[in-house]
């Protein structure tokens, strides 16, 4: 008899600890994640990037909303309008913080990032691994996924998913990733990369 109760008590302790492991894949299924982009090809290509990663990784349903300008995006994020879009550490730092340029690429970033979570309860995540160049910001200018952080707290797996695209899309892969969506359909583009890089 106690044998039996051994094995039951094993039985369930390993069916606990799989759906500990299985769950936080599955723990967007059931709400819509918005994800935004602020104009452009590169735009496009990092929010299908996002959108790709989530839908196969997850199963979620994703919908993507273009935004003309960084501001625009930012305010649709304070107003639970978007859930995650690419920024650029320099246009946080000047133009959304209205903060003073910083010339160290990891300073700026750690910058931006502690204001952002401090004052507007957005987080940084990990930077993708490229650069940007913007007319007018002479500064180190990173892309970075930022989110809502309730929607990282409703989904506890969403940033470390997310965060596997951290320093995997370095100038010369983003570079080649617009020339291809620039002749095909972005969707497949972005879906290739993935693919490619054993992300889906």
């Amino acid at each position: 008899m106690t044998g039996i109760k051994d094995m039951l008590l094993r039985s369930f302790l390993l069916l606990t600890v799989l759906g500990l492991l299985i769950s936080p894949v599955y723990a967007c299924v059931g709400k819509t994640l918005v994800i935004g982009s602020t104009g452009g090809l590169q735009q496009e290509v990092l929010a299908n990037l996002l959108a790709q990663l989530i839908t196969e990784r997850t199963g979620t349903s994703v919908k993507l909303v273009a935004h003309k300008t960084s501001s625009s995006a930012h305010q649709a994020l304070l107003k639970d309008e978007l859930d995650i879009y690419v920024e650029y550490t320099g246009v946080g730092q000047l133009e959304i913080l209205g903060a003073e340029p910083l010339n160290d690429s990891e300073q700026l970033y750690q910058a931006v990032k502690t204001r952002y979570n401090e004052e507007l309860n957005l987080i940084w995540l990990k930077p993708l691994g490229f650069e940007a160049e913007f007319q007018g910001i002479d500064i180190p200018t990173q892309a970075a996924p930022v989110a809502r952080k309730d929607t990282l707290k409703k989904f506890p797996a969403l940033a470390r998913l997310i965060n596997k695209l951290a320093g995997k899309i370095n100038g010369e892969t983003i570079a080649r990733l617009e020339t291809e969506a620039a002749q095909r359909a972005v969707k497949e583009v972005a879906r290739g990369f993935l693919k490619q890089n054993r992300l889906i």
